[in-house]
C-alpha cells in the first residue's frame, strides 16, 4: 500500500490496450511476461519502452554487442533524466535503481525527499578492480567478462550514485562492503536481499540412482566463473555424472569450445524451463568471480537441492557448510573438484543437504522480503517525519528495466 508510481522503461499490460492484444498471441505474450509482475497494477506503472528499442536492435539484430551496451548505458542516462524532470516530487520517498537514478536522486533531495538507492550488484570500483584482475589472469576469457569497461561519464555517474542518495539499500553483505570501501557511511545503508517466489520454486524428492548431475544457471562466461567449475569437474568426470549448463553464452565463446563434449548446454531457458532442469539436477554451482546477489541460489535451494556457490555473493549468508550446501573462493577448482566428487559418492546425504536447504531458502522469501522492506521503511518515514509513531507513506520505485 506504499507505491505511489513505479516508474521503467519497458513493462507489459496485458490487461490494458493495446497490450491486450498480444495476449492473444502465444509467441509475443510468452517473452512479454518477463516484463510483467503479478501484484503490481498496471495503473500504477508509468514506462517508456522507446528507450528500449535502440538496445534490442543492436542486440537482437545487428547482433553487436558492444554497441548494445553503449546504447544501454545512454538509456540509463536519458530515463534518468526524464525521471528527474517529471515525477520525483510525486511521494515522500524516491527509490532508485543503481545506474539510471544519479540526477533524480539529486533531484530528490533538492525537494526535500529521502532518496533511496537500491544496490542488487556491488559497487563499480570494486567491479571494476575485481574483474580486471580476471581478465588479465585469463585472457582467452576476457571478451566473456562484461560491465567492468565504462566510459567515463558513466562511470562518473556509478561512483557518484551512493553518495548522493539518503539511504543505500545493498542486496548482499558482499554489495555492502563494496559501498562501505568506498566511504559510504555505514549508518547509511541498509540489507536488503532479494526475495524468491516460494510458489513458483518447490521442491522435488530427487531418486537416488541415475547420473549425479550437476546443474549451473547463469551467463556462461567467467564474471560467473564458469573456467573454475568447468576446470573442477574435468577432474571428476565418470559415465555416472553430468554437467549441465543453463544460460546464454557470453562473449565469442572461443575459450568455452576447449571443453566441447564436456557438458550438456541447453541456452536460455524460460523461468519454468529453469525450475524443470532444477528438479532434475543434484546440485547447483556459482562459482561467481563477481555477483552481488545470486538469485538462483536460493531459488535452487527451494527446489530442495544443495549449492556450492562463491563468497562473491549471498552465498555466506544463507549457506551453511555441509549443512545445505558450501562457500569456497571463486577461485578454488581443488575445492570444488572435492565437494563435488563427495557429493556424488554420497547422493543420500546430498539429498538430505537439499533438504536442509528449503528451510534456508525460507529465508529469502517474498514474505520476508516484504517485512524486511516494511522495516526500512518505517525507519525511513521516522528520519522524515522525525515522529515516534509511523505513518503511512507514498513512495514511488524506479528501475531502468
Amino acid at each position: 500500500g506504499c507505491l505511489a508510481r513505479f516508474i521503467t522503461s519497458s513493462f507489459y499490460k496485458p490487461d490494458r490496450l493495446p497490450d491486450r492484444f498480444f495476449k492473444l498471441m502465444k509467441g509475443v505474450d510468452r517473452p512479454l511476461r518477463l516484463r510483467w509482475q503479478s501484484g503490481l497494477p498496471s495503473d500504477k506503472v508509468t514506462r517508456r519502452w522507446s528507450l528500449e528499442v535502440p538496445e534490442i536492435f543492436a542486440r537482437r539484430v545487428v547482433k553487436n554487442h558492444a554497441w548494445a551496451e553503449q546504447l544501454m548505458f545512454r538509456r540509463d542516462a536519458v530515463f534518468d533524466r526524464w525521471v528527474s524532470k517529471r515525477f520525483v516530487t510525486s511521494g515522500d520517498i524516491f527509490w532508485g535503481f543503481q545506474g539510471s537514478c544519479l540526477e533524480s536522486l539529486r533531484s530528490a533531495r533538492s525537494h526535500g525527499l529521502v532518496a533511496v538507492c537500491e544496490f542488487a550488484t556491488a559497487h563499480v570500483t570494486r567491479a571494476i578492480r575485481v574483474l580486471s584482475e580476471e581478465a588479465k589472469r585469463h585472457p582467452e576469457w576476457a571478451d566473456s567478462i562484461s560491465n567492468f569497461c565504462f566510459p567515463n561519464w558513466y562511470r562518473e555517474r556509478l561512483e557518484q550514485e551512493p553518495h548522493s542518495a539518503s539511504i543505500c539499500v545493498a542486496a548482499s553483505q558482499f554489495t555492502r562492503d563494496s559501498l562501505l570501501e568506498v566511504g559510504v557511511p555505514d549508518d547509511k545503508i541498509c540489507l536488503l536481499p532479494l526475495g524468491v517466489d516460494l510458489t513458483q520454486f518447490t521442491p522435488i524428492q530427487r531418486p537416488l540412482d541415475g547420473p549425479f548431475r550437476i546443474l549451473f544457471v547463469g551467463g556462461i562466461g567467467q564474471r560467473k566463473g564458469i573456467k573454475y567449475l568447468l576446470e573442477a569437474y574435468r577432474r571428476i568426470r565418470a559415465p555416472s555424472t553430468e554437467l549441465v549448463l543453463v544460460g546464454p553464452v557470453c562473449g565469442s565463446g572461443r575459450a568455452l569450445r576447449s571443453y566441447d563434449g564436456l557438458f550438456t548446454n541447453l541456452g536460455r531457458l524460460d523461468q519454468a524451463q529453469v525450475v524443470e532442469q532444477m528438479r532434475r539436477c543434484h546440485v547447483l554451482v556459482l562459482p561467481s568471480v563477481f555477483e552481488g546477489f545470486g538469485l538462483v541460489i536460493p531459488e535452487a535451494m527451494a527446489t530442495g537441492m544443495p549449492v556450492i556457490a562463491s563468497r562473491h555473493s549471498t552465498g555466506p549468508e544463507i549457506i551453511s557448510n555441509g549443512e545445505n550446501g558450501y562457500v569456497l573462493e571463486h577461485d578454488d577448482i581443488d575445492g570444488l573438484a572435492k565437494k563435488l566428487q563427495w557429493l556424488a559418492e554420497h547422493r543420500r546425504q546430498c539429498i538430505d543437504m537439499g533438504k536442509s536447504a528449503i528451510q534456508a531458502a525460507a529465508k529469502v522469501s517474498w514474505e520476508a522480503h516484504q517485512q524486511r522492506l516494511n522495516e526500512i521503511l518505517t525507519m525511513v518515514q521516522f528520519r522524515l517525519k522525525n515522529l515516534e509513531l509511523p505513518l503511512p507513506v507514498r513512495t514511488q520505485a524506479v528501475s531502468e528495466d
